[in-house]
């Protein structure tokens, strides 16, 4: 009889649905049931369910209820490991499915940073959307990473090579950098001639990002947050605050080159060109849509990584 009951119990848990799992874990993972209803979409009421029966199938008392909110009991510990495995193992299902996909049709999902999102990429999907009308795009602007693994995107144009093995990546045309200032700020307060006096100009830089900071760093030139009296992690607004003669920025030549108010200092500064990257998971590299896609971004921006642009009417 014994032996007869593990064997239905063992039955009965092969039947727990993963969304139940999926439930669990999200609690662990956000630290409350607020957290994680809002990341997984769901009502509270609707995950509170989800764990109560959870714990009725598994027959564990998976979370200790106390004043602070849900606290993993030592059952609920041991479980936390394979229910990570189980989410891992659905995402590369979810991308394998997508990879396989053949139609022409559906949705892609593009994460680019700020510039490449707003005055590059236009009119890179308008030319595919004039052979492929029947895909749907959607567009992540953000200058952090997206998370291929997650499906955050399935294409991200990235300003560097990425490291993980298993995403595919290929390298673009590199963009110029260079230094900018209002000619209004010049006049006033002259025009910097080496790093030292560089550095006494109001710079506009970056807040939390330390991207322009290492890179000097590894150049030789040491900057600190404190170098910089206008800092924003916005390209554009970076952009902005130049044009109204706030300071000195550092920006893609291309862009400031629309914007006849703005002059070039600092030209024979050794700044390394911009890398640019079309990136996707080695899971769907072969589903029709992102392989089209992909194909096409590197067609379009093969010799001219702002091609098409017209930036004089999206700057001014």
């Amino acid at each position: 009889m014994e032996q007869q009951n593990v064997y239905d119990g063992y039955a009965y848990m092969n039947n727990v649905p993963w969304a139940l799992i999926r439930s669990f874990l999200a609690v662990v993972e956000a630290g409350s049931l607020s957290a994680a209803a809002r990341e997984l979409e769901v009502s509270q009421p609707t995950l509170s369910r989800n764990i109560q029966l959870l714990e009725s199938q598994t027959r564990l008392n998976l979370f200790k209820r106390t004043s602070q909110g849900l606290m993993l009991t030592e059952e609920g510990k041991v479980l936390v490991e394979s229910a990570q495995q189980m989410k891992s193992a659905s995402e590369t299902f979810v991308r394998q499915v997508s990879g396989l996909s053949t139609e022409l049709k559906g949705e892609i999902r593009i994460s680019a940073n700020e510039i490449v999102g707003i005055y590059l990429l236009p009119a890179a999907i308008a030319a595919f959307r004039k052979r492929h009308p029947a895909v749907q795009i959607e567009i992540v602007i953000s200058n952090r990473a997206s998370n291929l693994n997650k499906r955050e995107a399935d294409i991200a144009l990235r300003m560097f090579r990425p490291t993980q093995p298993d995403l595919v990546a290929r390298r673009l045309t590199d963009m110029p950098l260079g230094f900018y200032a209002h000619q209004s700020y010049l006049d006033e307060y002259g025009t910097p001639e080496s790093f030292d006096d560089f550095k006494l100009h109001t710079l506009i830089g970056f807040d939390q990002n330390r991207d322009f900071i290492d890179g000097a760093g590894a150049m030789g030139y040491a900057f600190s947050n404190d170098d910089f009296e206008l800092r924003t992690d916005n390209l554009i607004l970076q952009i902005q605050l130049a044009r109204q003669g706030c300071g000195i920025v550092g920006t893609h030549v291309a862009l400031a080159n629309e914007c006849p108010e703005l002059k070039r200092v600092l030209e024979w500064a050794p700044i390394p060109a911009l890398e640019f990257w079309v990136v996707c998971h080695a899971d769907s590299q072969y589903n029709a849509r992102i392989r089209a896609f992909k194909a096409h971004v590197i067609d379009w921006f093969a010799d001219d990584p702002y091609r098409g642009l017209g930036l004089r009417n999206t700057l001014h």
